[in-house]
């Protein structure tokens, strides 16, 4: 269940093999079904139909249906977050550091099941606030929270004048995800046949790095 501070608890169980097998079965079966029929399609008993468990089991597990969602959209967060490989490092080559980050971005943010994911929690966001709250934290403010360790880092290091790593890690993001992961939500192509891929990729990092330049 979520409780009134944001805050996502469920009951929790004993750690055994087939305890978390049939845990990572259960959030498997609900992320296909979520985003085959959304939020408001998917019951627990075709979640239980799919895996061959029980509505009790899902229940001590996530507590609800919603504990269900919402522990099937912080798994795919983590999934998102370490596909995109935040570096940890300064780097040598600030330039063409951001530009691979950028292309992971960019591919991670127009991925069909990721669209789709968001979709799913758009349409529930009004109806379950404290969701959206554990969405939002566990994906894109703990993200935005990598990326402006990392700006700072260079800060620091005189590599960068960025006294604000927070506001530049939204700037870059939105720089490069922005209009095409939009253009993908609205089922469209991420890019129109006028802009090419690498030369967007590459005009923001450098339109980036001159703002905040040593």
């Amino acid at each position: 269940m979520i409780n009134d501070n944001h805050k996502l608890t469920w009951p929790c169980c004993p750690a055994t093999s087939r305890g978390e097998q049939r845990r990572d079965a259960f959030l498997q079966a609900a992320r296909a079904i979520f985003l085959e029929k959304g939020y408001a399609g998917t019951s627990i008993d075709e979640v239980v139909q799919r895996t061959g468990g029980s509505k009790a089991s899902v229940y001590k597990y996530f507590g609800s249906k919603e504990g269900l969602f919402a522990a099937m959209f912080a798994e795919r967060c983590q999934a998102f977050l370490a596909q995109l490989e935040i570096p940890n490092d300064v780097s040598d080559d600030l330039e063409q550091t951001l530009t691979h980050f950028a292309q992971r971005v960019l591919s991670a943010s127009v991925d069909a099941e990721r669209i789709a994911m968001i979709r799913a929690l758009a349409s529930e966001a009004a109806r379950f606030p404290d969701l959206a709250h554990m969405a939002y934290n566990t994906g894109p403010k703990y993200g935005l929270g990598l990326l402006a360790d990392f700006l700072e880092r260079h800060h620091h290091a005189g590599v960068i004048d960025c006294p604000h790593p927070h506001i530049a890690a939204i700037q870059f993001m939105e720089m490069i995800k922005g209009h095409v992961q939009w253009r993908a939500l609205l089922g469209l192509s991420p890019f129109p046949e006028h802009i090419d891929r690498d030369d967007y990729v590459k005009d923001a990092v450098r339109t980036f790095l001159r703002g905040y330049q040593a």
